[in-house]
Order: structure tokens, then sequence, then C-alpha cells
């Protein structure tokens, strides 16, 4: 065998076994799950599903490396992702599998594009107050759902969420206006339920929102803007670890 013969056999041999090696890696079929992985993949079944924005924010990483790490989860089956609303990013939900490597309470998510500009919204608020700038703890409406069903008396409406710091606060995201009514009678109750409520609206809202702050029971209904603005969020943070 000439010199040339033979190494165009070293190369196919080698081109072989490097091709079974990566096969073999795929065909593996185990992921290891890290604490990072619980943590996250719970985090988004509270919330029903989170953006690839989000993801990037949560882990404070780029879009790229958030997408890289969705794909992971998508080929161990921990996740499902699509695009679910035209002026939005993709989403990523728990599947049933991912929900127990989650240890997730909460029942699997079927996507439902009408809700998920809403749900985009609320974790923008939740990544903002709870994540980035550590206002307290929050406790999503999946929680309080459940634990509103473990009582006997009949369910009041549920805050989008509650901020739990030295106080507890509701914590709404307005992005449609509900009849006068039937707001007039949320804002009583939360207003009655809670230590302050914090309505995040956009601002064509803001106005009718602020008249039934005003007129409060318990005059501790405040109307913020949505998008929240970090900065101004980040100097009451600041403000309020300074004086307490």
């Amino acid at each position: 065998m000439s010199h040339k013969e033979e190494h165009k056999v070293t190369r196919a041999t080698f081109s072989r076994n490097e091709q079974s090696g990566r096969s073999r890696r795929r065909d593996q079929g185990t992921y290891r799950v890290s604490e990072r992985d619980v943590e996250l993949l719970g985090l988004i079944a509270e919330q029903y599903a989170v953006t690839l924005d989000q993801l990037a924010r949560l882990i404070d990483r780029s879009y790229r490396t958030a997408r890289g790490l969705r794909d992971r989860w998508c080929n161990a089956g921990w996740t499902h992702s699509a695009k679910l609303a035209v002026n939005l990013p993709p989403f990523v939900w728990l599947t049933r599998q991912g929900s127990r490597v989650a240890g997730s309470p909460y029942r699997t998510w079927d996507p439902n594009p009408g809700l998920v500009t809403h749900i985009e919204a609320v974790t923008n608020v939740r990544v903002l107050l709870e994540r980035e700038l550590r206002f307290g703890q929050w406790e999503c409406e999946r929680s309080l759902a459940q634990t509103w069903r473990s009582r006997s008396d009949s369910r009041p409406h549920l805050p989008d969420a509650v901020l739990a710091c030295d106080e507890r606060i509701a914590v709404e995201v307005e992005l449609t206006l509900k009849g006068r009514a039937r707001l007039g009678t949320i804002v009583e109750q939360l207003s009655w339920d809670y230590d302050s409520v914090w309505y995040f609206a956009p601002e064509r809202l803001r106005p009718v929102l602020f008249e039934f702050a005003s007129t409060a029971p318990s005059n501790n209904v405040t109307v913020h803007g949505y998008p929240p603005e970090r900065a101004d969020w980040q100097r009451r943070a600041e403000l309020d670890r300074t004086f307490g």
C-alpha cells in the first residue's frame, strides 16, 4: 500500500469514527438536570410560558445563549417552543416531562394565542421587580388559585400576582380595560384584601385606572406605566434600600 493510499484509509477510518462518536453522543438520550434547569423550568410553569427574550434576561445572557438553552430543553423533551404571536418572540413552555423534571404542581399549559400578550406582560413585570431589582418574592396567580381551591368559601378575583416584601402587594397588569362596574368591584376588593395594589397599564388606560384608584377604600392603589421604565424602578429600589 502506498503512502497516499494509507493516508486515504486513515482519513476514512477517522471520519467514520468521528461520525460514530457524534452519533453516540446524539443518541445517548440522557440529559443531566442542573439546579438552574429545575429553577427556570419551575418559573416557566408558574408563568405558563416565557419568551426567548425573557429567558435571556432570566439567565442574564445573550439571546443566542438563551436560544441554545431552549434548544437543549426541547431536545431533552422538557419544553415546547413556537412563535405564538406575530409581534412577540418565540415562547417556551413545559411538556409533561418538563413538569416532572421541575416538580411543578401545575397542569401542563396548552398554548392559547389569545392569552400570550398578557402572559408576556405579567412576566416582564416579574422579571424586573423580583429577579432584577429584588423587590420581594413573587407569588404567581396559579399559586394563589391553588390556595383558594383548598378553601370552602367562594374565590374572589385573584390578582395577576402578589409581591411579598415587608407587605403583600397585589400586582395587576391591565392591557385591556374591563367594564366599569367590574373594574370598580375588583379595585375595591383588592384594596381591602392587600396592603397595597399596583396596577401596570399603558398610557391610554391609565386615566380610568387613576379614577378608580382615587376612590379605593384603603387609599392604597397606585397606577404605574406599562411597560415599566427600568430606570424609574431602579431609582425607587435604591431609595428603598437607602431609607428602608
